[in-house]
């Protein structure tokens, strides 16, 4: 176990070789330490009872334990966004780690690929992909949706030429999201 001092509080890293002896062995010499807000970082696997020792010892020195989570260095980054000032040509492709942003809009045999939101502030006739890492709270959002076919996370919708939902009368932004494992396109706030 490894310990670093943290505003108002300290950070234990745990790693998989921690036991309750070891645990008490190291936290005791410090107890002064434990007094305000600990929070506990876990690498691996690590048994329950060693956390309940962490629990007791913290209590025990008055402090509170306020969290338990993955390592700051593991914990996911939010991606950057793209912003695209202008109109993506077909067979053009924009990638990003975050959402993308098109300032224009996305013509057909386009590509947008993003991990996280997919945002055209025009016509998107092009293949978006949202939420390409898996998240499937992603969403495409559009002044007008009329691509042949819409991605979210591992989901695939496709449209006969008119749009993914087929409905060409559609006025209005529209957003493309997962519901219940579906694509659902809908008018932009209803």
């Amino acid at each position: 176990m490894k310990a670093r001092g943290t505003r108002g509080g300290i950070l234990l890293s745990l790693t998989a070789d921690d036991t309750v002896e070891t645990i008490a062995a190291t936290l005791e010499p410090q107890r002064e330490l434990l007094a305000g807000r600990v929070i506990v970082e876990i690498a691996e696997k690590v048994a329950f009872p060693v956390l309940a020792a962490i629990d007791a010892a913290v209590r025990d020195a008055g402090g509170e334990l306020t969290d338990v989570r993955p390592p700051s260095s593991v914990m996911a980054l939010r991606g950057e966004t793209v912003i695209v000032a202008r109109t993506i040509r077909g067979g053009g492709r924009i990638d990003s780690t975050g959402s993308i942003v098109v300032l224009g809009d996305v013509n057909a045999g386009a590509e947008l690929v993003a991990n996280d939101d997919v945002i055209v502030t025009g016509v998107l006739r092009g293949l978006p992909h949202a939420g390409a890492a898996g998240n499937e709270k992603a969403v495409i959002y559009a002044e007008r949706i009329l691509s042949p076919q819409l991605r979210i996370a591992g989901e695939l919708a496709q449209s006969g030429g008119r749009g993914v939902d087929g409905a060409p009368d559609r006025k209005g932004p529209e957003v493309a999201l997962l519901r219940e494992g579906q694509i659902v396109v809908r008018p932009w706030g209803s």
